[in-house]
C-alpha cells in the first residue's frame, strides 16, 4: 500500500540515508506479513532505504518500491541463514528488523556470520502459542529476544504476557497497529454495502456476520458456522460472509453442510481489496483461539463503522469494549451467541459502530504508528 500522504515530509535529513533490512519467514497473506510490507513502504516514502529478506518463498507480492529477496526453490533454514549473512554484507543495513521468532534466530546467526555489528530489533506479532512444540521452541527463542537490541510489542497485553514468561529484552517498546482511516471509512462502506449484499443474495433484513482471515485452525472459523446454526434456530436471520481461503476451507464447508446451513454461509475466497466485502457486514467477528495479538482485520472493520465481536485473546480487550462491540471467552459458544444476539438491533449496531470508528481514529491511527516506528528505529541507529 502506498502511503506517501502519510509519511512524506516527516523525516529528518539525517534519517534519509538509513538502510533497514526486514527479515520475515514467508510472504503469505496474513496480518504480520501485510504489516511488514506496509511498514517498509511507509518508511521508504519517509526517506529510509528498506529491503525485505524472506526465509521461505511465498505468493504475497511486495509493494513495487520494495526489494524482496526470497528463494527461487525450497531451501533449508541454515542455507537461507548463509544467504542472509551474504545479504547483510552486501546491503550493509544500519538496522535489521526481524518479524517474529524464526527470523530473530536467523538474524542473530547471520549477523555473527557476516561479522557485522548493526542492531537487531524484533517485531513480535504472537501471543498464545498453538501447541507444545511451539511452547518448547519458545524456550529457545526467549534468550535470543533477550540478547538483541530491541523488541517491539504491538499490544500492551502481549507485552505483559511475554514478560511473565521470561522476556527481558535490552530495549522494548509497544507500538500499536494502525489503520489508514482514508482507505477504511464509513464512506467506503456506504459506497459498496448494497451492491455487495445483492451480489451474495443477502436480504435487507439478514443479519450478516463477517470475518476476513486466512482459514487456518487458530482462526476457528468452525465456531462461526456453529453460531450461525444456533442463531437461526432462535429465529435470527443470521448469515456468514467469510472472506479468505486456506487449509480449513473444506472443514468449514463440511460443517456447514452437516448443520444444514450451507446456503447461509458464504465463502467469498481470497481478495486483495477486502473493503467491498467488509462493507456488507452488520457485525465483524473473530473467534481466534491462539496467536492473535492485535488484529488488523478487526481494526479495519471498526474503522468502517462496524462493531466487532472478538474472543478475549491477546490485545482484544484493548480494541473492543462494550461501547465498540463485545468480547467473549475463547471457545465459549454460549457467550459468542449472546454477544451476537445483543447486536441484532440496528440502532445498537449504529451506535457501537460509530464508537468503534472513533476508537480507531483516536488510538489505532496509521500515521501515529508510522511515526512511532520511524522514531524508534532512528533511536537505534543514531
Amino acid at each position: 500500500m502506498a502511503v506517501s500522504s502519510i509519511a512524506t515530509g516527516s523525516v529528518d535529513a539525517d534519517r534519509a540515508a538509513k538502510r533497514v533490512m526486514f527479515v520475515m519467514n514467508t510472504p503469505v497473506v496474513g496480518g504480520a506479513e501485510r504489516h511488514t510490507f506496509e511498514l517498509a513502504s511507509a518508511l521508504h516514502e519517509g526517506g529510509w532505504q528498506p529491503t525485505v529478506f524472506a526465509i521461505k518463498s511465498g505468493s504475497l507480492p511486495p509493494p513495487k518500491e520494495i526489494d524482496l529477496s526470497q528463494p527461487a526453490a525450497p531451501n533449508g533454514l541454515f542455507a537461507r541463514i548463509a544467504d542472509l549473512a551474504e545479504a547483510i554484507r552486501t546491503v550493509a543495513p544500519d538496522l535489521i528488523v526481524a518479524v517474529n521468532e524464526r527470523p530473530v534466530l536467523a538474524a542473530v546467526i547471520a549477523r555473527l556470520q557476516a561479522r557485522r555489528r548493526m542492531p537487531i530489533v524484533a517485531i513480535s506479532h504472537s501471543t498464545v502459542l498453538r501447541n507444545r512444540k511451539e511452547e518448547w521452541m519458545q524456550r529457545i527463542y526467549t534468550p535470543l529476544f533477550n540478547r538483541i537490541e530491541g523488541v517491539v510489542f504491538i499490544s500492551q497485553n502481549q507485552r505483559r504476557f511475554w514478560r511473565e514468561r521470561g522476556f527481558r529484552p535490552r530495549g522494548e517498546v509497544t507500538i500499536l497497529n494502525g489503520i489508514d482511516l482514508d482507505r477504511f471509512s464509513p464512506d467506503i462502506r456506504a459506497l459498496h454495502r448494497e451492491g455487495t449484499r445483492r451480489e451474495f443474495g443477502f436480504a435487507p433484513t439478514d443479519f450478516v456476520i463477517g470475518l476476513c482471515a486466512v482459514m487456518r485452525p487458530e482462526k476457528n472459523h468452525l465456531q462461526i458456522v456453529e453460531a450461525i446454526s444456533r442463531l437461526r434456530q432462535q429465529g435470527v436471520p443470521a448469515r456468514a460472509l467469510l472472506v479468505g481461503d486456506g487449509p480449513m476451507r473444506r472443514a468449514v464447508e463440511e460443517r456447514a453442510a452437516a448443520l444444514g446451513v450451507a446456503e447461509h454461509v458464504v465463502l467469498a475466497g481470497m481478495h486483495g481489496d477486502v473493503r467491498p466485502f467488509i462493507a456488507a457486514f452488520d457485525v465483524g467477528v473473530l473467534c481466534s483461539v491462539s496467536i492473535e495479538t492485535l488484529s488488523l482485520a478487526a481494526l479495519e472493520t471498526m474503522a468502517m463503522g462496524i462493531p466487532m465481536v472478538m474472543s478475549e485473546l491477546g490485545g482484544a480487550s484493548e480494541v473492543v469494549d462494550d461501547n465498540t462491540g463485545r468480547l467473549f471467552p475463547v471457545g465459549d459458544m454460549d457467550r459468542l451467541c449472546q454477544a451476537l444476539m445483543s447486536l441484532t438491533l440496528e440502532d445498537v449496531r449504529i451506535k457501537a459502530g460509530e464508537a468503534a470508528r472513533r476508537k480507531v481514529k483516536d488510538i489505532f491511527n496509521y500515521r501515529d504508528m508510522v511515526r512511532s516506528y520511524s522514531s524508534y528505529f532512528s533511536s537505534l541507529v543514531s
